[in-house]
């Protein structure tokens, strides 16, 4: 369906959420990762729209798992909850002001806490930001 007022990017967004939709879930990634390589300017908007199933990784400095999403991620970089530093690297990445990362620290540590004696494992991570 094409809108006569709707920009091509517009109109690109709509058919790839339309495809999405359309195709297996079990390949969400792998397709997601086609529609990226076919239309990247559409990046962004995909990432930010299409449900994906969480990713951890693991802390280099306190060796410790996290989980990736989009409210640590800044370009293909994860900020970690435990160290908040980027990886892979990253100089300019956007991180929360001092205060909020003290709370950012003690949410991390409530909810590992409770994480564990409630499921008895897993992994939990909490992101706070600036507005």
């Amino acid at each position: 369906v094409l809108y006569p007022h709707a920009t091509m990017t517009d109109q690109q967004l709509d058919c790839a959420l339309d495809l999405m939709r359309r195709l297996p879930p079990q390949n969400i990634e792998e397709n997601l990762a086609g529609l990226i390589d076919l239309v990247p300017s559409l990046c962004e908007d995909l990432l930010s729209s299409i449900d994906q199933p969480l990713k951890m990784a693991k802390d280099k400095k306190s060796k410790r798992d996290y989980l990736l999403c989009d409210y640590n991620r800044d370009g293909d970089s994860y900020r970690s909850p435990w160290s908040n530093e980027y990886d892979p690297p990253l100089e300019d990445g956007a991180v929360p002001s001092a205060k909020l990362r003290d709370l950012e620290i003690q949410a991390n540590q409530a909810f590992d806490t409770y994480r564990d004696l409630y499921y008895e494992g897993g992994v939990s991570s909490c992101y706070l930001w600036d507005l």
